[in-house]
């Protein structure tokens, strides 16, 4: 019986491995790798949605440029994914036309609209 009960633990143990510790590994492995090749000019989103361009690198810290003459400092690990430059072009192309909502009526104006 203690026999059937170790086989059967190390059975969870390994299921256990590879459906959770194994992928959450791999996936670790490739942020640190993505942190490890970052370089000045690359256009980056962070864990908290804020895009930017990376000025300056330092071992715990990135400069970021937001807007013209906008620097924030995030750090290093923050930075969830490096953009690529097609979808730069869709980000530049959309924002190119902001979208415009119509001004809001007055109370006044809804009483006469309705009359």
């Amino acid at each position: 019986m203690n026999g059937g009960f170790l086989v059967l633990l190390l059975a969870m143990f390994g299921f256990m491995y590879f459906l959770l510790i194994r992928p959450q590994r791999q996936q670790q492995r490739k942020h640190t790798e993505l942190l490890s090749s970052l370089k000045p000019g690359d256009e980056v989103v962070t864990a908290g949605g804020i895009y930017g361009e990376v000025v300056q690198l330092d071992a715990e810290r990135v400069m970021l440029e937001i807007d013209e003459d906008v620097r924030i400092a995030v750090a290093r690990r923050s930075i969830a994914s490096i953009i690529p430059p097609e979808e730069l072009e869709r980000l530049d192309a959309e924002s190119a036309e902001p979208p415009t909502a119509e001004e809001p009526m007055t109370a006044e104006e809804r009483d006469a609209a309705r009359s």
